[in-house]
Order: structure tokens, then C-alpha cells, then sequence
């Protein structure tokens, strides 16, 4: 898995060196098809993809060598050619589709278990995506305010820890969710403790809440928009 990780990081760094014999307008277009390519790749193995943008940048390089754009050479539109060459790579990869699926409700199932802690209702649906499949009661717990302040935190110290873990792997993809899931994880441990449960409770509270949970969305879109720019890069 290292020695995958290592070749497809050593390709990305070769591609970033060869990209800067682009003349402006075919790195325009090339760093279009990029994008489109490896947002369509998420079921693609990840050496596949940075191997295929590779193969590319050098089609574009040579063509550029014969007096030849881009766009003379893959066509007008980045997204169709795109879409041609991902079709050429055949079937996805059986193991990223179910990464991918394990990923989504990983993630939906953390967020539903932390948007309940964080909600007045004290109940906590254990069965997260499949809870309008039985009654709902249920799959239904309660916790103690003492117990659903200890769970958040130590979902959040978790989170933490797992996203430093994956940023020392090269994917920092994960950064933009801390503000998020922290703002919300906060916002649930206020709503229990005893000096501001009633305060929480009210409408200011409730507002405060709003907003920083809003504040909390902009931040995640920010960092993520920053970090696909930089990946662009």
C-alpha cells in the first residue's frame, strides 16, 4: 500500500515538473481536464488516474512540439474528452466503489450520531441509516447529560486524531471537517452542561447556535475550496 502510495505521489510531483513546459493556454486547458478527470475518478484506482493525467501532459507536450494545441489535440471541450478517457480506463476498481460507499456512511453515520448528541432530543437513533425501515422507538436510546457530554468528546479528540494520523499520509482532505464537527460538538456539550443548558435552551441560544453552525459550513467549504486549489496545483 506505501510503495502504491509512493509511486502515485512521485508521479503527481513528475507531472507538477512537466506541467511548467506548458505554454499558457494548453496548461489552461490541461489543468481543466485534470479536474474534470480526477473528479471523475473517485471509483478509479488513484496510480490508474495520475498515471492516465501523466500519459496526457506528455500527449499535450509532444503535440505542443509539433505546433499543435491542446484543444487541437483532445477537442474543444476538456469535460467530453475527459469523459472519452475515463471510459478507456474500462470498469471501476470493485474495491474504490466500496471504499467509497464505506467512506459515505462512514461519514453520514458520524454526523448523525453528533447532530443528535448536539440536539435537544435526548434520544440517539442507533441504526442511522436505516431507522424509517422499523419503528423508530426502537432503535432508540437515552443518554445522561454527564454520558452525552463524555461520547462527544471523545468523538472529537478522535477526530482529531484521525485526521493528524491521515495528514501525515499526504491527506489533508480531511482538515476542512474539524471546524465543522467541533463547532458542533461544542454547541452539544454547552447544550449539557448545567451552567448553560437553560441558556442554550432559549432563543439566543438557539440563534448562537444557528450561526455558528453556519459559520461552521463556511469555514468546511473555505478550507475545502483551498485545498482542491492547492491539489490543482
Amino acid at each position: 500500500m506505501n510503495k502504491q502510495k509512493d509511486s502515485v505521489n512521485k508521479i503527481i510531483e513528475q507531472n507538477n515538473q512537466l506541467r511548467e513546459k506548458l505554454r499558457e493556454e494548453n496548461k489552461k486547458y490541461y489543468e481543466q481536464l485534470l479536474v474534470y478527470i480526477r473528479s471523475a475518478g473517485l471509483f478509479y484506482d488513484d496510480y490508474e488516474i495520475e498515471n492516465l493525467l501523466l500519459q496526457i501532459l506528455q500527449d499535450i507536450i509532444s503535440a505542443q512540439e509539433d505546433g499543435q494545441s491542446a484543444e487541437g489535440f483532445f477537442g474543444k471541450s476538456p469535460q467530453l474528452a475527459a469523459d472519452e478517457l475515463i471510459h478507456n480506463l474500462g470498469k471501476s476498481s470493485r474495491k474504490e466503489i466500496l471504499k467509497l460507499v464505506g467512506l459515505v456512511f462512514g461519514i453520514s453515520s458520524f454526523f448523525e450520531l453528533l447532530s443528535a448528541l448536539t440536539s435537544s432530543d435526548r434520544g440517539i437513533n442507533l441504526l442511522v441509516l436505516i431507522k424509517l425501515l422499523v419503528p423508530h422507538t426502537l432503535l432508540t436510546i437515552h443518554l445522561s447529560n454527564t454520558f452525552a457530554i463524555l461520547v462527544i468528546a471523545i468523538m472529537l479528540i478522535g477526530s482529531l486524531i484521525l485526521v493528524f494520523i491521515r495528514s501525515k499520509k499526504d491527506e489533508r482532505m480531511w482538515w476542512p471537517f474539524l471546524p465543522f464537527i467541533w463547532i458542533l460538538g461544542l454547541i452539544g456539550i454547552a447544550s449539557r452542561l448545567p451552567m448553560t443548558e437553560s441558556w442554550m435552551s432559549s432563543s439566543d441560544g438557539k440563534i448562537t447556535a444557528a450561526v455558528l453552525t453556519v459559520f461552521g459550513f463556511i469555514l468546511f467549504w473555505g478550507l475545502t475550496y483551498l485545498y482542491l486549489r492547492e491539489k490543482k496545483e
